[in-house]
């Protein structure tokens, strides 16, 4: 929001904010932030995959050796198994993708996995807030560019009229 109004202000110095602009605005409030929420979720998703390696690390043990190669039916069985502990995982892996990995290499290839795919979230999420700055600045600023010339015309007749009914000497 801060960027929204530094927009504005660093466009218009003296523009004053129209009834359009204040909708903009909040519209733009809920809009990031419901990315800042999605955000949040998915530093706390990085900050649990440490435990999420534990228990895959478990998982994996119980199903086969360490020593031995995990088919895509196992890394199937494996996920399934993890996504009812923990279903927000659903969204972010998937069993095809990792097989071929030894039992030992599975826990720590998901993890980085998980590490890896919400970066690149957070990424976007970023990149969705930055657009909806500018999305909501330029509409904005395209509002109020109408008001600004109108009140700077009517600034610059207004201070015209002064000077002329000022007495000469």
């Amino acid at each position: 929001m801060a960027l929204f109004v530094f927009l504005i202000k660093g466009w218009y110095k003296d523009a004053a904010f129209s009834p359009v602009s204040y909708i903009v605005g909040v519209l733009l409030f809920l809009l990031l932030s419901f990315q800042c929420v999605l955000i949040v979720g998915s530093l706390s998703i990085i900050n649990m995959t440490d435990e999420y390696e534990e228990r895959i690390s478990t998982i994996v043990d119980s199903v086969c050796s360490p020593a031995d190669e995990v088919s895509s039916s196992q890394a199937s069985e494996i996920i399934e198994t993890i996504i009812k502990e923990y279903p927000i995982l659903q969204y972010y892996i998937s069993g095809g993708e990792f097989a071929g990995y030894t039992a030992k290499e599975l826990p720590h290839v998901m993890a980085l996995e998980i590490r890896s795919y919400m970066r690149w979230y957070i990424f976007r999420r970023v990149l969705w807030c930055l657009g909806f700055v500018l999305v909501g600045a330029f509409c904005v600023i395209k509002t109020m560019s109408r008001n600004y010339a109108r009140q700077k015309l009517q600034r610059v007749q207004h201070d015209r009229k002064r000077v002329s009914r000022r007495p000469r000497r």
